[in-house]
């Protein structure tokens, strides 16, 4: 049976358009498991009506193995395509770009104790050719932010994409944020392999 109190700390966290994830992290920098995405998963059928009558189709990613949660209203085909989603998967394409740049291991956005992005991370972020680019198509960067680690608090550790560690200035993604992060990775991957393909292709048709 649902818990009535968890249940309504978890209405409001969602309702905020924050993802629930399965991650937290203590004082120590270690990950805790959240109670309030163990609630839902316990109780998982209670929770996906309450939310189906409320207007709402609850998420529970991946299906397989779980490891966030979020809702989109009911009729949406997927949440992550909203204007504000959107401008969240372009600033993790940054951090993605700026992480190859540098080549940066993966542990750089995911281990709170030896990870991090920091100012000084997103300070060299800003300065990249291609990011200012993007910033300015994009239009991240509003008159309320006056530097590129606002815009990710604001698209990304607001909703849970990111976290701060507690210990220290610096941000790491979350359960949902490395999730949305490989697959942003992934779709990058597959598109210049594409794109060099069409080239090798093209070099092909003029060699003959």
């Amino acid at each position: 049976m649902a818990n009535y109190t968890l249940s309504k700390e978890i209405y409001s966290h969602l309702m905020n358009g924050k993802m629930l994830n399965k991650h937290l992290l203590d004082n120590a920098g270690d990950d805790t498991v959240n109670p309030l995405f163990i609630e839902i998963i316990d109780n998982k059928d209670e929770y996906v009506k309450q939310y189906k009558m409320s207007g709402y189709h609850l998420v529970i990613a991946p299906i397989n193995d779980p490891e966030y949660i979020y809702i989109v209203a009911t009729g949406t085909l997927d949440g992550t395509k909203t204007e504000l989603a959107m401008k969240a998967m372009t600033m993790l394409l940054v951090i993605g770009q700026y992480i190859n740049h540098h080549k940066f291991k993966l542990s750089k956005l995911t281990n709170a104790k030896s990870g991090g992005l920091t100012q000084d991370d997103f300070l060299k972020m800003a300065d990249m050719p291609h990011v200012k680019e993007i910033l300015e198509k994009s239009k991240l960067i509003t008159k309320g932010e006056r530097t590129l680690q606002d815009v990710v608090i604001k698209l990304l550790v607001h909703r849970d994409i990111m976290i701060e560690v507690p210990s220290k200035k610096a941000y790491i993604l979350t359960n949902a944020g490395h999730s949305f992060y490989q697959e942003i990775q992934r779709k990058f991957d597959t598109e210049s392999e594409l794109a060099n393909e069409e080239d090798n292709t093209t070099i092909d048709t003029q060699a003959s």
